[in-house]
């Protein structure tokens, strides 16, 4: 039978099993064929040695290696020599891997386990320097975290920081602001944070429905424990807690949008005919007295910036070039019914007010068409949740509270339709879908037949289809 050339070439070298001579001849062959020929000096020896030259002295000296026993089984597994230190061999310390003599030589809490000064890489301490001083740290130190982490809280500051941030406003200064500044005083203010979580905890129960009810009782739970501790210093605060106070204002106007409504009735509304959010900027006048925005130059700067910026303005009145009419003054209608119907004339003045404010707020959306009626148009862009909460606290000493009580003022439900235009332009947000229709329904169920029709033109600007 042939033998491949590697087979043969084998048993050449190898021989017969079984006949010793042929096994020391070959090695005797080999041994002299590798003498004559030497190779080639490397780069680094000097010309005239080879690389298989034997040391200086004895050609057959050889440095002793002693041996041992006695060596960690990491070691012997290895077949590395193992140096035999206690507690640890170095070896093992190295390869940052168990040594057995730890098993048979405990360590107190006050021996660290040595660190051979080699082991540090070039850009930093090795894992090593990491377990010795692990196990160098006394065990009174970690009483502290035999405790769970709190993951769904977790979850939900990641889900703030991540997501939620970038849905309360349109604009980017103050979306870095809730994302950055806001964050950094929850965490040295506990209501702040309650409210920080509820809101995102509202959040993921809007696009996680299989778990809804589980993240509002969360957010529920949130929420009343920052109200415990920052309704009462809303009466008598100090100097040093308005921001925080005006920020649990903010948080929890936006938590009241968030929180899930039935068309019957929603979250802080009560017996109420509209919503208490409505009225929640009425209480934080004190504290923005106190902050003086005008002035202010603190973390919540971006706020006061946006929403002073409309107040500014004046209103952008568009008009289409093909007409010739000339566009009449955006809510001049509605200012013309008040003026004309009103039977107390001591509200005239505050009913003015209110629509003064709200038309500089309008005319930022709602151009002139060539019909001279007023549409929105994509200038929507230019509107912020800043701007809703700036008529908001403009009109919330004398307009708002018309709006409770057993006699609700015809005027001013009116007027509060027009406003939901505005909200109607920031619905595309989560904590704002639904509220325009569930709020027409409150203000055509308020006002009388007469009144009904003064509000048909925000109706049909929002697209809203009154009840039969």
């Amino acid at each position: 039978m042939s033998r491949s050339p590697l087979t043969a070439s084998y048993h050449s070298q190898s021989g017969t099993p079984g006949t010793g001579t042929e096994i020391g001849a070959g090695v005797e062959t080999a041994t002299s064929s590798r003498s004559r020929s030497r190779s080639p000096p490397l780069p680094w020896q000097s010309p005239g040695t080879s690389a298989t030259a034997a040391p200086t002295g004895s050609g057959n000296s050889r440095r002793s290696h002693p041996k041992s026993r006695t060596g960690c089984r990491t070691c012997k597994t290895r077949k590395i020599k193992c140096d035999e230190q206690k507690p640890a061999c170095r070896n093992c310390v190295k390869h940052a891997v168990l040594c057995d003599f730890l098993q048979s030589h405990p360590v107190s809490a006050s021996a660290p386990v040595p660190v051979p000064q080699s082991s540090a890489g070039a850009f930093g301490p090795s894992i090593s320097d990491g377990l010795a001083a692990a196990s160098s740290l006394p065990g009174e130190s970690l009483n502290g975290l035999d405790g769970d982490l709190n993951m769904l809280d977790l979850e939900l500051m990641h889900n703030f920081t991540s997501f939620t941030y970038a849905t309360l406003s349109s604009d980017g200064m103050i979306r870095n602001m809730f994302r950055t500044d806001v964050v950094r005083m929850a965490f040295v203010c506990d209501y702040v944070m309650r409210s920080l979580l509820a809101v995102s905890a509202l959040h993921l129960a809007h696009f996680r429905p299989d778990r809804r009810d589980f993240y509002v009782n969360r957010a529920v739970m949130h929420h009343r424990a920052a109200s415990q501790s920052a309704v009462p210093l809303l009466t008598q605060f100090r100097p040093g807690d308005c921001e925080s106070l005006y920020l649990f204002s903010i948080l929890t106007i936006y938590f009241a949008l968030g929180y899930p409504h039935k068309p019957e009735r929603s979250f802080l509304i009560g017996e109420a005919a509209f919503p208490q959010w409505l009225f929640l900027l009425r209480n934080i006048e004190p504290i923005l007295c106190a902050i003086d925005p005008i002035t202010y130059r603190g973390p919540l700067a971006p706020l006061f910036a946006h929403g002073a910026h409309p107040e500014n303005q004046q209103p952008v009145l568009i008009r289409d070039p093909r007409s010739e009419e000339t566009p009449r003054t955006l809510l001049g209608d509605l200012e013309r019914l008040v003026a004309k119907t009103c039977t107390e004339p001591d509200l005239i003045p505050i009913y003015h007010t209110a629509i003064g404010h709200l038309r500089r707020i309008l005319g930022m959306v709602i151009p002139c068409a060539p019909n001279g009626d007023w549409r929105a148009t994509q200038q929507l862009l230019l509107l912020d949740v800043s701007d809703v909460f700036v008529w908001q606290w403009t009109v919330a000493d004398d307009l708002l509270p018309l709006l409770k009580g057993q006699k609700v003022r015809q005027e001013a439900v009116a007027i509060f339709a027009h406003f939901l235009i505005l909200i109607k332009k920031l619905e595309s947000q989560w904590w704002l879908e639904g509220w325009t229709a569930h709020l027409m329904r409150l203000v055509w169920t308020s006002l009388d037949q007469e009144h009904r029709l003064w509000i048909q033109w925000p109706a049909e600007e929002m697209g809203w289809v009154p009840p039969p």
